[in-house]
């Protein structure tokens, strides 16, 4: 077997942040062993924008300060944009201040959060900014008409009150995507939603097991809502993956790889077909805090540059979520930049 290592190297920039300057991989006898990095340098290099039909969404929730000071870095090494899901009453807290009562009992709770100018900095970036309520809380299903517009509706002016426009919700624990009291005050606010979770978002919402779906209208025939819809929009949760399976970061980086490639039964191109027409499906990737801290829903550094890595090294376009768009006329999503 060949038994391998990574080692970053990172330096620190005037901001603070660390930069990836280099990576080493050693590699033993194994004949099993998957390719590994053998070198980054320290030149930034833009997304690829050949047409593809692999394709790949990246989304954070909850506003981790890991997310600014870890993912960032990487991100802009591949020209990677991204979406940050923000809980606006979080914003700016220490993790002493994230550690106290006031805050819900929560996998976050103790965690340091972005500051309003790191938020800033990734929206002026162009990075998608998205509202992910006031306060984390589990219960929307259960809330008054009054307590849901703080909670979905304030979450947006928050933002706005901030600079920052924005057209999508992140449910917290997907709470609440199937109740059509829920749906119905996330779309008086918001054109989309983002739940999940399932490895793949398909643009005609015609393809999870157990749902019989035609298409993405948010409503079935018989009134319910649907599965997949624009404001049940599928991610697949990294970290919800992770905890499941036990993954170690080997066994969470097959995983990835597994989850990022599904989408090659579904977009192929036919002859005479443009690459746009051609996709059918896409993994909308959800990210937690991105840290070595080995705690519930975090994800090494080193993992998550690995996983990056992958998506440039094997010519995937990594998209915004802003580049999925609802058409009304088909009920169903097209990529506007595939």
């Amino acid at each position: 077997m060949f038994n391998w290592f990574v080692k970053w190297v990172f330096v620190t920039s005037i901001l603070g942040a660390p930069i990836i300057m280099f990576a080493e991989a050693q590699i033993n006898n194994n004949d099993n062993s998957r390719p590994v990095i053998s070198q980054l340098a320290n030149t930034s290099r833009s997304n690829d924008a050949r047409a593809t039909t692999k394709l790949a969404i990246i989304t954070f929730d909850d506003g981790y300060k890991s997310q600014f000071t870890s993912a960032k870095p990487i991100l802009d090494h591949y020209g990677y944009k991204a979406s940050f899901f923000i809980v606006c009453n979080f914003v700016g807290k220490t993790a002493e201040e994230m550690n106290s009562s006031s805050i819900v009992n929560f996998v976050g709770k103790g965690v340091e959060q972005m500051s309003w100018q790191d938020i800033m900095t990734l929206y002026k970036n162009g990075h998608q900014i998205g509202a992910h309520t006031m306060n984390h809380l589990r219960n929307l299903t259960s809330m008054s008409n009054s307590e849901l517009d703080y909670e979905i509706g304030q979450s947006k002016q928050c933002l706005v009150d901030h600079g920052i426009s924005t057209t999508t919700f992140a449910y917290p624990y997907e709470n609440g995507k199937d109740n059509s009291t829920i749906v119905e005050k996330i779309a008086k606010y918001y054109s989309y939603a983002r739940a999940g979770d399932y490895p793949l978002m398909f643009l005609h919402c015609n393809h999870y097991k157990g749902h019989p779906q035609v298409d993405c209208r948010t409503y079935l025939p018989n009134g319910k809502v649907s599965v997949a819809n624009r404001y049940s929009i599928i991610g697949w949760s990294h970290d919800s993956d992770r905890r499941k399976y036990s993954y170690n970061d080997s066994g969470m980086l097959d995983r990835f790889i597994e989850v990022v490639n599904s989408q090659e039964q579904y977009n192929k191109v036919l002859p005479g077909q443009a690459v746009a027409g051609a996709v059918e499906a896409i993994p909308i990737i959800v990210y937690h805090r991105i840290d070595n801290s080995g705690a519930q829903y975090s994800t090494d550094v080193s993992l998550f540059a690995e996983e990056m890595k992958y998506l440039y090294d094997n010519g995937f376009k990594v998209l915004s979520l802003t580049d999925l768009v609802y058409d009304n006329a088909t009920n169903s999503f097209y990529l506007k930049n595939s």
